[in-house]
């Protein structure tokens, strides 16, 4: 099994006609993996820790890519405005049965809104925002794919982003293969994620798209259970 270059392989997950228990149960295991592994926890901290940097700004506009269902705009949501901070949120994804979810689960705030849209397509324009969040979603670019986004974040204006990843390394597939066993997790949710570990990036080529992006002001930090999360100033 070669773990030196990125898998470009479709998960179970990408098929963006998928629906019904199948799907519902996948949304709740990801939603439990990204609580178990610290996920929410550092995007929300990177979301609050930027917003916080910006004192002079009252109101701020925030652009999930690859929401699912909705769970980290609802955890960013929640601790800025425990901290006085108003903001906007807009998510995203390319299937329409999660947005419908995620909907019904946050109607009632009026200041969450869920968009259906395939952000991997060229003809996808970027709404307006001031920073872009995304958990477990960037790998889904191929490498000048994600060069080209990035690229086009900037000509939009948008001043910062944010990407909460997983790290590729055999180590790290082996660990979630064996203990993933014992998680209360959908066994898609299982499948998807070895190939999530094997489709993501490592630091280096992490480094090599930001550069041909043209980005020099970054850090991409190491954190627990081989996970990477990347700040970008544009």
């Amino acid at each position: 099994m070669n773990f030196h270059a990125r898998l470009h392989k479709a998960e179970q997950l990408d098929n963006l006609s998928l629906s019904g228990k199948v799907l519902l149960k996948t949304l709740t295991s990801l939603k439990l993996i990204n609580i178990l592994f610290g996920n929410h926890r550092q995007l929300v901290n990177s979301t609050l820790q930027y917003c916080r940097s910006k004192p002079e700004k009252k109101y701020f506009r925030i652009l999930d890519l690859g929401c699912g269902g909705g769970d980290s705009i609802h955890s960013i949501s929640q601790k800025l405005s425990q901290n006085g901070i108003q903001a906007y949120f807009l998510g995203i994804d390319g299937n329409q049965e999660s947005i419908a979810y995620a909907s019904s689960r946050y109607a009632h705030h009026d200041h969450i809104e869920f968009r259906t849209a395939n952000i991997l397509k060229d003809s996808f324009s970027i709404p307006e925002c001031d920073l872009i969040v995304s958990s477990h979603f960037m790998y889904h670019f191929k490498d000048d794919e994600l060069v080209t986004f990035i690229k086009k974040a900037k000509q939009k204006g948008i001043k910062h982003l944010i990407f909460s990843e997983l790290k590729r390394s055999r180590f790290a597939y082996f660990l979630f293969k064996y203990s993933s066993l014992i998680l209360p997790i959908s066994k898609m949710a299982k499948k998807d994620g070895l190939l999530a570990i094997r489709r993501a990036f490592t630091i280096e080529e992490l480094k090599i798209v930001l550069n041909k992006s043209d980005i020099t002001n970054y850090t991409i930090d190491k954190k627990f259970w081989f996970r990477t999360l990347t700040k970008i100033n544009l």
